[in-house]
């Protein structure tokens, strides 16, 4: 079976040619047309703007035909799509976000009675993933936090036993390592220390018909999403702790790329006498709802 193709350029969007024009017959019917972007829009598409949908990337104006989604973007380029090419939605926000196979994912403001979402909505309501919630969670919060506070503890304290005058004064002397300098050096690096716990260590995850999007940090802003096709399969592994007993049920995603790593999503963890119990459960119908989002088998491992 062909793949659909991906965005291809296109000179113009498809204008409406009016009753008994001689091109009325050689153009394309249009569905529904989505007027341009306003003054309000553009900034606030620039202000959620990210790497994966950058600003000026943003759809201006859309034109909707029974086979194809034709785009003018916010740089000035045209380009259109395939309708069988689409292959899943989410709301983010103020933003509904398309996905693309193999292009980019197309985000439009959510609009009150738009024609074209409207249209698009009733397509995707009657495909067969129309019904999947997607899978949600977050990771490693309270640690990061528990971490912060330690660390921002520390480094309040050596701050503040530790003057920054006296050790300007120690280094102008050559005193580098005195008690004063590695007192500083050590309040700022524990200061550092707490912003990367909160930076980094906080993920949070969405999977969706349109692949898998984590976010890092307390408040999310370093972002990736890995689309559907790059996965292979949703897989269980099973691993036992020989002298604690326990036992750990990890859900990963096994990528098609050879050489890179599985993505870990999340791990249940049972007590020995509880072997085959409720953790190996939600670890499977964890990956079963991933698999079934990502169009992809669930493997087992032991």
């Amino acid at each position: 079976m062909l793949r659909p193709m991906s965005w291809e350029s296109v000179d113009a969007l498809p204008a409406a040619q009016p009753a008994g024009s001689p091109y009325q017959g050689a153009s394309q019917p249009i569905v529904a047309r989505r007027a341009r972007l306003s003054a309000w829009e553009r900034a606030r598409l620039f202000w959620r703007s990210t790497p994966e949908l950058p600003s000026a990337r943003a759809a201006r104006e859309v034109v909707l035909t029974p086979n194809h989604l034709y785009v003018q973007r916010v740089d000035g380029t045209h380009q259109r799509v395939a309708l069988e090419a689409l292959h899943g939605r989410r709301y983010t926000g103020p933003l509904v976000v398309y996905g693309v196979v193999d292009g980019e994912d197309l985000a439009l403001l959510l609009r009150r009675d738009c024609p074209v979402t409207a249209a698009l909505d009733e397509r995707f309501k009657s495909s067969e993933k129309a019904g999947l919630a997607p899978v949600v969670f977050q990771e490693g919060h309270a640690v990061a936090l528990g971490l912060a506070i330690v660390a921002a503890l520390v480094a309040t304290y050596l701050l503040t036993e530790y003057r920054i005058e006296s050790m300007w004064d120690r280094l102008h002397r050559g005193l580098y390592t005195a008690e004063v300098v590695l007192g500083v050096v050590g309040g700022f690096t524990a200061a550092l220390a707490a912003l990367s716990f909160l930076l980094f260590v906080p993920v949070h995850f969405r999977i969706d018909t349109l692949g898998v999007h984590r976010a890092r940090g307390f408040l999310p802003w370093l972002h990736y999403l890995d689309p559907p096709d790059s996965f292979r399969a949703a897989v269980v592994s099973t691993v036992r702790a020989t002298e604690s007993g326990y036992t750990r049920h990890r859900v990963m995603l096994s990528r098609r790329a050879q050489g890179k790593r599985d993505l870990w999503v999340r791990s249940f963890t049972e007590k020995p006498q509880m072997v085959g119990g409720q953790a190996l459960e939600e670890a499977t119908a964890l990956a079963q709802r991933a698999a079934a989002l990502l169009g992809v088998p669930v493997e087992k491992r032991d």
